[in-house]
């Protein structure tokens, strides 16, 4: 497969003012750009499409966990989920909510451990 045959037709056709070394170039640079881009996108290099939805499935879990504690009013809790380990992070009104966030995370199928970063308003 030619390099060229990789870039738009704008590029490669005679039209433009860029010489063919240079039009290589450039077409080579564009495809090192989206390679480097988009190329880590679908490899395991720092994210397994496996751990991702699990994760996702702890994080909607222990969302629907906190919303069900009458004590903590909806209060908006971030939670973020890696590898079992939830972190929750917000503001609530009282130490008691606090303390109950993180025993609702706790008791979430998959959870192994939960770092509580929520802070008292």
């Amino acid at each position: 497969m030619r390099l060229n045959s990789l870039c738009p037709s704008f590029i490669v056709s005679g039209k433009s003012d860029l010489s063919v070394g240079r039009r290589s170039i450039f077409c080579l640079l564009t495809l090192i750009f989206l390679l480097v881009t988009f190329g880590g996108c679908a490899t395991g290099l720092g994210h397994d499409e496996g751990v991702s939805s699990v994760n996702e499935k702890i994080a909607a879990e222990v969302k629907l966990a906190l919303v069900q504690e009458p004590k903590l009013n909806a209060a908006p809790i971030d939670i973020t989920v890696n590898q079992g380990v939830v972190t929750l992070g917000g503001f609530v009104e009282e130490e008691s909510q606090r303390q109950q966030a993180a025993q609702a995370a706790n008791r979430v199928k998959g959870v192994e451990s939960v770092i509580n970063n929520i802070q008292i308003k």
